[in-house]
C-alpha cells in the first residue's frame, strides 16, 4: 500500500514538473515574440564589408564592434568575438 501511494505521488510529481516546464517556456516565448524586435544591420548595395577575425562573420562596419590594433581598426559581430580578439593580443 505505501509503495502504491510514493509510486504514485513520485509520478505526479513529475507530471507536475513537466507541465510546469513547459507552461514556464511557453509564456518565455510569448514574451520574447512580443518583445522588440531588433533587425540585423543590412549592408546598402555596393557597400563594404569587414570580415570578423575570430568567427569569418562579415559585418557592416558601420554598426559592428570595433578594437584597433597596429594594423588599424578590426570589426567584430559580437562582444564575445571582440574580447577573444582582446584577449590574443
Amino acid at each position: 500500500m505505501l509503495g502504491r501511494l510514493l509510486t504514485r505521488f513520485l509520478v505526479f510529481g513529475l507530471l507536475a514538473f513537466f507541465v510546469w516546464r513547459a507552461v514556464r517556456s511557453f509564456f518565455s516565448g510569448v514574451r520574447e515574440g512580443i518583445g522588440p524586435k531588433r533587425s540585423p544591420a543590412k549592408p546598402e548595395k555596393g557597400q563594404v564589408m569587414a570580415r570578423d577575425p575570430i568567427c569569418g562573420t562579415f559585418v557592416v562596419p558601420n554598426s559592428a564592434l570595433a578594437a584597433r590594433d597596429k594594423a588599424g581598426t578590426v570589426y567584430f559581430c559580437s562582444d564575445k568575438c571582440r574580447q577573444a580578439f582582446l584577449s590574443r593580443a
